[in-house]
């Protein structure tokens, strides 16, 4: 049996500065007042996750040597098949909720 998998995306609060600030999050939290600034920005991020042997690394921004170095990988904000191999590799490392079995 095959398994879809939806990588997650998080929305996470940024400054929308032309400028290369570190980016400004408030931890989850929901922007309350009458008052929200116009560059604070809720953006969706993709989380990816990396896999070598069966070990899986969630990683937001992986580097292209992080790819390369992994067994394969599946990047975020994105829709896969994938095997029983691999779906029972993300069950074992506590991805279970990202998956849904194919009939």
């Amino acid at each position: 049996m095959a398994y879809k998998l939806i990588t997650p995306t998080r929305n996470e609060t940024w400054l929308a500065y032309p400028q290369n600030y570190a980016y400004s999050r408030l931890a989850g939290r929901p922007i309350s007042g009458a008052g929200v600034p116009t560059r604070l920005t809720d953006i969706p991020r993709g989380y990816s996750l990396l896999v070598t042997g069966n070990t899986v690394t969630e990683t937001r921004t992986p580097s292209q040597d992080d790819l390369a170095a992994a067994d394969y990988y599946f990047l975020g904000g994105s829709n896969y098949v994938i095997t029983d191999q691999q779906a029972a590799v993300l069950i074992a490392a506590g991805y279970s909720e990202w998956l849904t079995p194919i009939p």
